[in-house]
């Protein structure tokens, strides 16, 4: 209902200039000449209220334009006086009687002075060193030319009084007409009002305030001159009053009443009633007004009009123009927006007028001490009709530009702060400083100086801009200026207070295409993602021998689809944002803005849920790997005897434990080993963006240079660009690493993976790792020389012995160099692998000292337990249990696409010849990719939080080291107890 009742107010409301469209050509005084209407010729003048000629009311023989520079209104010609003259074109002229010329006053016709004739010119001739008189000393006409008689003390006459310096009688200038009634000019005080004296009693009317943020407060001026303005308008048509009563309403935030007709009780209603009468040219356009049963703001700002074409290359530019008028209705004429005129903050001109270049998010703010607002030549109080200029058929057009404030209150409601257009009052006229009129004066010191308690000010403007995406050839709707008005107390800013002002400058567009393809995007590839989750479950149920959907399945099935649907919505954000950085900055004809709303709200909570699916990703893989079962399987044979036992059994020699501890201690060292250095990743990055200057490229304007000058104006940086940039930036010296290090260092340097399996065949240890219960990869070790314990000589004497070939190859079926391998394994090893884990681990569950073990040492119990793990998983290896057997063969290729096995291994396990190194997935070095993008989102999220680059690089370095440290921990941890290996020997 409210909204029905907006429309129709504002219908009532704005006829304020009949046939006023929503561009007018672009015209100046200059452009004003003559006009032929009926056969007669007519002078124009410049019209400041419509911007437009506009003729005389009589022809050419009676007015002409003013050729004053700051004259915009008509002027008797020589030889006629003035009839009425209320400005503008309201002005009738009369011809004076033959032999007699208009007066100095111009009200009356006078003869010339005795001994002067009247010439061709309409003028007196000259009087030599006497002076013309038109009036005697009382100030009565002298009806015929005499000379002076002398001074007299005279009574004046009617309808005149004295002067200023008390030497003369003068016409009375505040009076609108002859009246007898009216001695000495003396005013009933019933019909004087703001100066001016009228012919009837004027009705009091009660407006006397102006409105704050949250109240009312009393002003002298709109007292004073509120009754004059309106009725000098309302009657007179007079051309200052309408200005005045005009900018009154503005003052007042646009405050107005429904109703028909509304209450005399504000001046946006004096207005309205006025409207309601009919029309009247000399009253301002205020209010936007559209036609019977439509929503105004949402027809006013899908205007297609304007029929610009804006361009990047080359560069385009807001073409604002302003109509500037004082308090007092004067025209000042019509300017440019640049130079900051539209901005409360001080700048370079550089810098100010960059909020016009079309495509630059603009956005200024500063600090201005409070009491600078009350210097009146700094802050003048003008007041702004703003406009557009474009050209339309070839022909310059002024287009004028909705105003929306902020302030404005309508039926007890802030109606242009809801965020749908729908109920939004657009307006045209707007203020900056208020620093005349709000309140009644107060007196300061003893100086007698007198200053508004309050001043008033525009604290936020905000211009936004919005693309034709229908057309897409550059073409704009009608850009908006929203305003919020705050103010400032006089004893306030003598205390020392400040202001904030902002200006800013957005730009958007229509995003419904967008959001049906992002919506397509997150829809199809999610649905993808998760049935891929599935996959991955089903996979990891098989291989860890689960035979039905239970509680760990489900968890597994999360985190999964954590990972999955990270990568999923990394994907999508980081080609929406670079997409935009690339197609924004390189675009001619503009057609695509930046996402802003509920669409960047939406990017921006799919990146957020990247990072956060990617760290339940990355948390899931530590714990995975701090949990694996792993075991040294030791081939070494003792050597000899060293006598008999008690029992009579022979004493063997014992094997060295020491190849188990240095090969435990080479796999705790690579367990985060990864394929990037990330201390030269974090420098590289941070290095291309802050120093080298990469992200200057994120700027929200159409300049993708790296290098900027300092003295320009930088727009604001866009989230999505800083993503995009440093996502990509981040990647990048990723791959570039990944490729030295792949191609060059491993190749030719160090390789500490498959170094680390050379170092298990020297040691003669193999490395047996269950990844899930039944699913895992052997590292075969087992030495070529048959012994690995022994002293430096014999070693290299083995080594060269294998360098010419003299001794068997390493892999675990003969003849072969096959090393590593992808287990199945049958349930009955698990079974029997948890069965001789399972007594250690109730033995360490057991309160209270446990015998032969020591802090951080191993017990007796463990000791055993590893011999046992140890001759088992050896004897399963060599095919020495009739019940626990294996087969050696190679994935098919199905088999390696879809990272499965097809075969059943409950009863017989499968050995998978591995063309690479499998193992690493239980490594940090099998995982660079989850860790990369980990890396890379940690990254950008801080960012995000900080923009700020190094910090970022500082930070993401401090988190990845912890994980490291966490990782580094737990994997330690899981060793010494899966391996039985001595904690204290894991350096």
């Amino acid at each position: 209902m409210m909204a029905v009742e907006v429309v129709w107010c504002i219908l009532l409301y704005v006829p304020f200039v009949f046939g006023q469209t929503q561009f007018i050509p672009y015209i100046t005084k200059a452009d004003c000449g003559q006009v032929t209407i009926g056969g007669q010729v007519f002078n124009q003048y410049f019209d400041p209220v419509k911007l437009e000629c506009v003729p005389c009311k009589q022809e050419e023989s009676f007015q002409i334009a003013s050729s004053e520079e700051q004259d915009y209104f008509c002027v008797c010609q020589t030889g006629y006086k003035y009839v009425t003259d209320f400005g503008g074109s309201n002005i009738m002229c009369e011809k004076c009687p033959p032999q007699q010329i208009r007066s100095e006053d111009g009200w009356n016709c006078v003869s010339c002075q005795t001994g002067t004739s009247l010439n061709g010119t309409q003028i007196c001739g000259s009087c030599g060193e006497k002076v013309p008189v038109e009036r005697e000393i009382n100030g009565a006409l002298i009806s015929t030319a005499g000379n002076y008689r002398g001074r007299e003390c005279q009574t004046c006459a009617d309808n005149t009084t004295l002067n200023d310096r008390g030497d003369r009688c003068v016409r009375c200038t505040e009076i609108l007409k002859i009246d007898p009634t009216l001695k000495n000019c003396r005013c009933p005080i019933e019909r004087l009002s703001g100066g001016v004296c009228f012919d009837t009693a004027v009705s009091s009317l009660s407006i006397n305030t102006v409105p704050l943020t949250n109240e009312q407060v009393e002003s002298t001026y709109v007292k004073a001159h509120v009754q004059a303005a309106y009725l000098m308008c309302e009657k007179h048509e007079n051309r200052t009053a309408c200005q005045i009563l005009s900018n009154l309403c503005v003052l007042s935030w646009y405050n107005f009443d429904t109703g028909n007709p509304p209450p005399p009780s504000k001046t946006c209603n004096l207005q309205r009633i006025i409207s309601d009468q009919g029309q009247n040219e000399y009253l301002p356009w205020l209010f936007f007004k559209i036609g019977p049963n439509t929503q105004v703001a949402d027809r006013v700002l899908d205007d297609d009009k304007l029929s610009t074409e804006f361009t990047f290359s080359p560069a385009s530019f807001l073409e604002y123009r302003v109509a500037r008028y004082l308090l007092n209705g004067t025209f000042l004429g019509v300017s440019t927006a640049k130079g900051g005129r539209l901005q409360l903050c001080s700048d370079t001109t550089s810098r100010l007028d960059a909020a016009y270049t079309f495509g630059t998010y603009y956005e200024q703010t500063c600090s201005i001490p409070a009491l600078e607002l009350w210097d009146t030549k700094k802050y003048p109080m003008e007041f702004y009709d703003l406009y557009i200029e474009f050209t339309r058929n070839g022909v310059q057009q002024l287009y004028a530009a909705p105003v929306k404030i902020n302030n404005l209150v309508h039926e007890g409601d802030k109606v242009n702060t809801e965020s749908s257009t729908r109920n939004w009052i657009l307006t045209r006229r707007f203020f900056l400083v208020d620093n005349v009129v709000t309140t009644g004066p107060e007196t300061s010191g003893a100086t007698g100086n007198s200053y508004p308690q309050y001043v008033r000010y525009a604290k936020d403007i905000e211009i936004s801009v919005t693309l034709d995406s229908t057309l897409g050839n550059g073409r704009i709707f009608p850009p908006v200026m929203s305003i919020t008005y705050s103010e400032v107390s006089r004893a306030n800013a003598v205390a020392g207070a400040t202001i904030n002002p902002t200006f800013k400058v957005k730009y958007s567009m229509g995003l419904d295409a967008y959001r049906k393809d992002f919506q397509i995007a997150v829809g199809t590839l999610s649905t993808l993602g998760v049935i891929y989750a599935g996959y991955k479950t089903w996979v990891w149920s098989k291989r860890a021998g689960r035979l039905a959907i239970d509680f760990a399945a489900i968890v597994n099935f999360i985190f999964f689809c954590s990972g999955v649907l990270s990568n999923v919505f990394f994907v999508i954000t980081f080609g929406i944002a670079f997409y935009f950085l690339i197609f924004y900055k390189r675009q001619n004809v503009v057609y695509l803005f930046l996402l802003d709303g509920i669409y960047y709200e939406e990017w921006l909570g799919l990146f957020g849920s990247a990072f956060a699916l990617k760290c339940l990703q990355v948390a899931h893989m530590v714990t995975s790997q701090c949990t694996v079962d792993i075991f040294f399987i030791d081939w070494e044979k003792p050597k000899g005897t060293l006598g008999i036992k008690s029992d009579g059994s022979k004493k063997e020699n014992p094997v060295s434990i020491w190849r188990t501890y240095f090969a435990a201690n080479e796999w705790n060292e690579i367990q985060t080993c990864r394929k990037i250095n990330h201390i030269f990743q974090i420098f590289a990055v941070v290095f291309f963006l802050n120093y080298v200057g990469f992200e200057n490229t994120a700027t929200k304007d159409p300049n993708g240079q790296v290098v900027k000058s300092t003295s320009d104006y930088q727009a604001p940086y866009d989230p999505m660009f800083r993503y995009a940039i440093g996502a990509l930036v981040y990647l990048l010296v990723a791959f570039v690493q990944w490729l030295f290090f792949t191609l060059i260092y491993e190749r030719f340097f160090e390789d500490k993976i498959r170094d680390f399996v050379d170092l298990c065949s020297m040691a003669n240890i193999s490395v047996f790792i269950m990844h899930h219960a039944q699913y895992g990869y052997y590292i075969h070790g087992r030495s070529v020389y048959g012994k690995a314990d022994t002293n430096m000589k014999e070693m290299f004497e083995m080594m060269k012995k294998e360098e010419k070939d003299l001794v068997g190859q390493r892999g675990l079926l003969p003849n072969t160099e096959q090393q590593t391998f992808v287990m199945t394994l049958p349930r009955k090893l698990r079974l029997k692998y948890e069965e001789v884990l399972l007594t250690v681990a109730l033995e360490g569950a057991g309160g209270g000292p446990q015998a032969g073990k020591e802090k951080g040492g191993i017990s007796d119990k463990q000791v055993e337990s590893y011999n046992i793990i140890n001759r088992f998983l050896s004897t399963f290896i060599d095919h020495s249990l009739k019940s626990l057997d294996y087969q050696v063969r190679d994935k098919t290729l199905l088999e390696s696409i879809m990272d499965t096995e097809f075969l059943d291994a409950s009863e017989k396990g499968y050995f998978y010849n591995d063309n690479g190194h499998s193992f690493d997935q239980c490594l940090f070095y099998g995982n660079e990719i989850t860790l990369l993008l980990f890396d890379t989102l940690l990254f950008c999220i801080i960012d995000l939080i900080a923009t700020n680059f190094v910090l970022s690089g500082i930070l993401t370095y401090i988190i990845i080291e912890l994980v490291a440290l966490l990782r580094d921990h737990g994997g330690r941890k899981n060793l010494a107890k899966k391996t039985l290996v001595d904690e204290r020997f894991l350096i």
